[in-house]
């Protein structure tokens, strides 16, 4: 059993239609500053936190359209079980640097090149220190090191993106976060989706969907460990899911 059931998916998207949820979240994206962008793509490189009500959205979104929603998933899949032996790009961009879902892009998204070039930073050194910790539990636990890319990979500040207005503090980002949270809670309160409240990205929101959670990690711990199997277990499991 995956650990976010589709019928409960498909529930949160009717539900979200009937209360015009969708709408709110699109007037939240419509409020956010706008900003000059070269389109080089060297953000889009992880697994980017976003909302339940975000996940629901651009769900719907790849439901209406097969080749994509197959298309992307495939590469959830690429970037999930891979992640501890290679870097790859977020799985929504495509070999053009082009946004595969930038219609409904997550709010952090849309946030990237906002933020004060010293609170980037700060936030970078955490997660560096974040990837180092979980490293070592890693290595501790199941014998092997994530590849030294992944480990140290860093996604730097964007000097090149110009901001329309002034870059957003803190608070101002959190003020955003907070009313998608909103969004969220309107969803959780009536218990339509049996689903753990945690932190996911979107990459892992997706991985629940197609899996069970504990399921997915061991397998991914196995290829992490045995690379005569990787191509086949991963290509297998494709085939039976998508």
């Amino acid at each position: 059993m995956t650990s976010i059931k589709k019928n409960d998916i498909l529930n949160c998207i009717d539900y979200c239609k009937q209360n015009k949820l969708f709408n709110k979240l699109n007037k939240i994206y419509s409020t956010l500053p706008s900003g000059d962008c070269t389109g080089c793509g060297n953000c889009c490189m992880e697994s980017v936190g976003i909302n339940l009500i975000e996940f629901i959205n651009i769900f719907e979104y790849l439901k209406n359209n097969e080749e994509l929603r197959k298309k992307c998933l495939s590469k959830v899949l690429d970037y999930y079980l891979l992640e501890f032996v290679q870097k790859n790009a977020c799985p929504f961009k495509d070999e053009k640097n082009m946004c595969l879902i930038y219609e409904v892009r997550p709010l952090n998204c849309r946030l990237f090149g906002h933020w004060i070039k010293d609170d980037y930073n700060k936030n970078l050194l955490n997660v560096t220190q974040r990837n180092l910790d979980y490293n070592t539990i890693i290595k501790s636990k199941y014998g092997f090191d994530i590849n030294d890319e992944v480990v140290n990979y860093k996604i730097q500040y964007c000097e090149d993106f110009i901001p329309q207005n002034d870059y957003l503090d803190k608070a101002t980002r959190l003020e955003f976060a907070d009313e998608l949270m909103t969004l969220d809670s309107n969803i959780y309160s009536k218990e339509i989706i049996d689903i753990e409240f945690k932190d996911r990205g979107i990459v892992e929101y997706f991985i629940d969907y197609l899996l069970n959670e504990n399921v997915a990690y061991n397998i991914k711990i196995r290829v992490s460990k045995d690379e005569a199997i990787r191509d086949r277990a991963i290509n297998r499991l494709k085939k039976m899911l998508l």
